[in-house]
């Protein structure tokens, strides 16, 4: 599957945890669509150039894994427009932290919980591996 990682890239930024994530994707057979997110932030790149190739990546992908664990604007949107699309979701959230409500009350989504971060890949490995059978 062609998955997107959403992740906080500017504000609450975890790069280990995104990390994680982004091998839990590729050890679970997956092609990780959104590789950006693992690098160094951007500078070069035009919000609209952001804009455009994050939307598109949300709208096209097979299945959107999206780190909540912390609030982002940005991530949000993300999440937003795949699920307009009709794309899997995969939210990534410690457990206990509040997420919006509206995150909450989607349907369709699975939702990894976690109590530390060296739970996030297995975790996340194990949700991917049964998407893929779906």
């Amino acid at each position: 599957m062609k998955v997107y990682l959403a992740v906080p890239m500017i504000t609450n930024r975890a790069l280990s945890r995104a990390k994680e994530m982004a091998r839990a994707i590729t050890d679970s057979g997956n092609e990780l669509t959104s590789p950006w997110v693992l690098g160094q932030i951007e500078g070069a790149a035009s919000p609209v150039d952001v804009f455009h190739r994050d939307r598109i990546g949300s709208e096209t992908c097979d299945l959107l894994v999206a780190d909540v664990t912390e609030p982002s604007v940005g991530v949000g949107m993300e999440i937003m427009a795949a699920y307009k699309e009709g794309r899997r979701i995969i939210l990534v959230t410690k457990r206990g932290n509040m997420t919006s409500r509206m995150l909450q009350h989607m349907d369709g989504k699975d939702t990894l919980e976690y109590e530390d971060e060296s739970e996030v890949y297995d975790g996340l490995r194990r949700l991917l591996e049964a998407a893929g059978k779906r």
